[in-house]
């Protein structure tokens, strides 16, 4: 019923969602990957609905290919979107999308901000990888995002999180009218990191030093036991990659964080694809070929 609310409770917290009527979307991921008998990672859970869509699973010899598609044209006002991925002892799992998650315009303010939350528990002696395509909010859109990570310590993560400016072809650059993200992550029982990236129309840090519109991302690696090798390579990016500014250090954890800038969106692709063939020499789960599925 319009006007009404839809409570979505999660063991931390409660998101409130205004309903903002029938075509609005409610979409729910929840995943498990195990190690299965065969010492193949496999799917013990899966669950998608509404605006998520699983491919078939894909086991390339060191990890579970599992890409998400989106088969609504993007989130509008008023979707809520909520995914759980959790990997097991052992397991190893890469989770991808083929293409950017756009944020469609708002027709009035009133019309409540997409929303998604989005949690990853990975334990110990597993491995996580989730490489996004980008989130590109158009002209007046509104969006909010959760992120929740949640890490034991042997565990092994590659988070890329990619933000454009808007459609910038199409003039559209910083014209949304909020974007709100949000993001902890917790290693051992024990809170690292806990950040939010806050725009708004008029009101933005995605700018170069001459007022330009940036394209910007931020890269989480962890490599249990390899750390400081990890973090060395990372840094001597700087020195390799063309057309993009780029900065990683260690926080608490061995967790390492990479934020990435450029003017156009193609230089930090190029960037990560980088970061993950060089880090591949000492996590075998990056030698994945993202284009299999």
């Amino acid at each position: 019923m319009a006007g009404s609310q839809c409570l979505l409770h999660r063991s931390d917290s409660l998101v409130i969602a205004p309903d903002t009527g029938a075509r609005s979307v409610r979409g729910e991921l929840c995943l498990r990957a195990s190690l299965g008998s065969a010492g193949r990672t496999v799917l013990a859970q899966r669950l998608a609905s509404g605006a998520f869509h699983l491919s078939k699973p894909y086991w390339d010899g060191h990890a579970l290919m599992v890409q998400w598609i989106n088969p609504t044209a993007g989130v509008f006002a008023g979707d809520v979107l909520e995914s759980t991925v959790n990997v097991d002892p052992g397991a190893a799992l890469v989770l991808t999308t083929p293409s950017a998650t756009r944020i469609h315009k708002r027709m009035n303010c009133a019309h409540a901000a997409g929303q998604s939350r989005q949690g990853f528990h990975v334990a110990g002696g597993a491995w996580l990888e989730v490489q996004s395509e980008w989130l590109m909010p158009q002209a007046d859109s509104a969006f909010v995002q959760r992120t929740d990570i949640h890490l034991d310590h042997e565990a092994g993560f590659f988070y890329t999180e990619l933000l454009a400016p808007g459609r910038v072809a199409h003039g559209e650059a910083l014209l949304f009218d909020e974007l709100d993200l949000r993001m902890k992550v917790v290693i051992g029982g024990r809170l690292v990191l806990q950040e939010r990236l806050h725009a708004s129309k008029g009101k933005t840090w995605m700018l170069s030093r001459d007022d330009a519109p940036l394209f910007v991302a931020t890269a989480l690696v962890r490599l249990p036991g390899r750390e400081s090798k990890a973090l060395a390579l990372l840094r001597s990016a700087a020195d390799v990659v063309e057309d993009c500014e780029l900065g990683a250090t260690m926080i608490e954890g061995g967790l390492i964080v990479v934020r990435l800038s450029a003017p156009r969106g193609a230089p930090i692709r190029k960037a990560i694809t980088w970061m993950r063939r060089t880090l591949a020499t000492h996590s075998p789960e990056l030698s994945a070929d993202l284009r299999k599925l």
